[in-house]
């Protein structure tokens, strides 16, 4: 089974750790929730893992896996905004060398198709976020990072968001996601990293786990 490893990893930025003691085990099939407050080092985490920040000490393994089996929607804009939905999805394919029909790909994210051939800067938040995650999940990774994927959706969209996270993962695959939205999230993820106070702690199992009660509690 493809896993992620870290020891003792400690992350910042320039020599001075945020976050540190990281010992996780992140492995497929699971939807792996990031909580904390903002600042904590949820995404500086996320990039590490990704090989796109050195870390400050310690060591991140990768088993039966490779930093190009994963893929991320994390910066935003993380698409071309005066490029159109469309010619997003052919840019991202040619960087890839993936063949894929850009049609089905945005239609797959519930991207109206009457938006396909709009510059994605006028898309609504909502689009946005679709269109980040339809790029992200072009080249069908073992390892999906998401940041917020949540914003600016409306209750069909993250209820849509969350049977196409949840389909991804039953293919075999991981999908970590941060967010703040606990309540909208409930049920989704399979398991959590709490990232406080300079300390991350894994949550194996959030079966009967109310995420909110889980958030503040750690907050005490």
């Amino acid at each position: 089974m493809p896993v992620i490893s870290t020891t003792d990893l400690s992350i910042g930025y320039k020599g001075s750790p945020i976050v540190s003691n990281i010992n996780l085990h992140l492995r497929t099939g699971r939807i792996i929730c990031l909580l904390g407050p903002n600042g904590a080092g949820k995404t500086t985490l996320m990039k590490t893992l990704l090989g796109r920040i050195k870390p400050v000490s310690g060591d991140v393994t990768y088993t039966q896996t490779s930093i190009d089996k994963m893929s991320a929607a994390i910066d935003h804009p993380s698409f071309f905004p005066y490029l159109s939905g469309r010619q997003n999805v052919e840019v991202t394919c040619a960087f890839w060398g993936l063949d894929v029909d850009p049609e089905s790909a945005l239609d797959g994210v519930g991207i109206n198709p009457a938006a396909h051939g709009r510059k994605a800067k006028d898309y609504s938040t909502g689009m946005k976020e679709r269109l980040e995650l339809c790029l992200a999940l072009l080249p069908h990774p073992r390892f999906l990072f998401l940041d917020e994927p949540q914003n600016g959706l409306d209750p069909d969209g993250i209820t849509s968001l969350s049977e196409t996270l949840r389909a991804y993962r039953d293919k075999g695959n991981c999908v970590v996601i941060s967010t703040h939205l606990l309540h909208e999230i409930q049920g989704v993820p399979d398991e959590g990293i709490m990232i406080r106070h300079g300390r991350a702690v894994q949550i194996p199992d959030l079966t009967g786990v109310n995420l909110a009660d889980l958030y503040y509690d750690h907050g005490r």
